[in-house]
């Protein structure tokens, strides 16, 4: 028995067999990332494991290593710190992008021996979304059905991280209008992260597969915070009161999800974490972005000395609490 089955207790169940399909990733693994298009999901992704190879360097008894499998994981973080954000995941590709972070603290670290595996599938939006009723155009049968199986991995996960897009939280206060979702599914960030997870939900009560975590990550908080702090007077960073009220507001049915799976099915641990990339912005507080080259058009990451300027706290909370779960 490997050491993901040892970790994982439904690496042998589920409502799919996997050893059928095999698209060169492992048939079990413990972590994905949900989210539809271009709400952060790879970023999300790349932050971790740039805040894990940071903890490897800085902390004693820490240590750390990337099985990197169809997946560029090392090489968006080399992009980030150049102050590139990493290319969009396309829809329906030959391969799902998987990255697996090897997480071990020795007996003299902070936390005592122990190790964890942290794995995250990095699906297309749109691989997810176009099972939902809110697709509205069908895409390409063999081209769905390649997507199907690779969801199918989702489902067998322990702890999802649920992508809520900040930046699209307001877009009906009439007062702001930031970034939108796709104009090919629905308008509302909260709808389709909602129809994604109950998906999700439903698919597990059937076959009894409780869910251990959710890391609910809130991206790109940057880019509403001081709104959010002038109209309500949040801090959507240092609050756990605020973060929730957040949430009430602006992913009310995401929110409403999660209440009803905790409180009537299993004892799911649920943690908030803020999220954001600084990007480089002018005088007027506009973002700046690349004049040419490849990313032309896209914004600068703000970078110092290949530093790149994020919620790093959170980050390190995010892999503390991957890893005491899966360890």
């Amino acid at each position: 028995m490997g050491i993901l089955d040892s970790l994982n207790p439904f690496s042998r169940q589920g409502p799919v067999p996997t050893n059928s399909v095999n698209r060169g990733m492992s048939d079990k693994y413990l972590t994905s990332t949900i989210g539809t298009a271009g709400s952060g999901k790879t970023c999300l992704a790349t932050q971790v494991f740039y805040v894990a190879r940071t903890l490897s360097q800085q902390l004693q008894g820490f240590y750390c290593d990337i099985k990197d499998t169809n997946s560029t994981i090392m090489r968006d973080v080399a992009r980030m710190e150049s102050g590139h954000f990493p290319p969009k995941t396309k829809a329906y590709n030959t391969y799902a992008y998987q990255a697996e972070l090897n997480l071990w603290w020795g007996k003299n670290s902070l936390w005592g021996s122990k190790a964890a595996t942290f794995q995250v599938c990095d699906l297309a939006g749109e691989d997810l979304v176009a099972q939902s009723q809110y697709k509205t155009t069908a895409p390409d049968p063999i081209a769905f059905s390649q997507a199907a199986k690779l969801v199918d991995y989702i489902y067998r996960s322990d702890i999802f991280l649920l992508v809520a897009p900040a930046s699209r939280a307001p877009i009906f206060d009439g007062d702001v209008t930031i970034e939108q979702e796709d104009s090919d599914i629905a308008v509302n960030p909260d709808v389709n992260l909602a129809s994604i997870f109950g998906m999700i939900v439903n698919r597990r009560k059937q076959h009894n597969m409780p869910i251990k975590g959710i890391g609910l990550c809130i991206t790109k908080c940057d880019m509403v915070d001081k709104y959010l702090e002038k109209k309500y007077g949040w801090n959507i960073y240092k609050s756990e009161d605020h973060q929730v009220k957040f949430l009430n507001k602006y992913f009310p049915w995401t929110s409403m999800k999660i209440k009803a799976l905790t409180d009537t099915w299993c004892k799911t641990e649920v943690k908030i974490f803020p999220m954001f990339i600084e990007t480089k912005k002018d005088s007027d507080g506009n973002q700046l972005k690349w004049q040419s080259g490849f990313d032309e058009g896209n914004p600068i990451i703000d970078t110092e000395d290949r530093v790149i300027k994020h919620n790093g706290q959170a980050c390190v909370e995010l892999v503390n609490f991957v890893g005491r779960l899966t360890g």
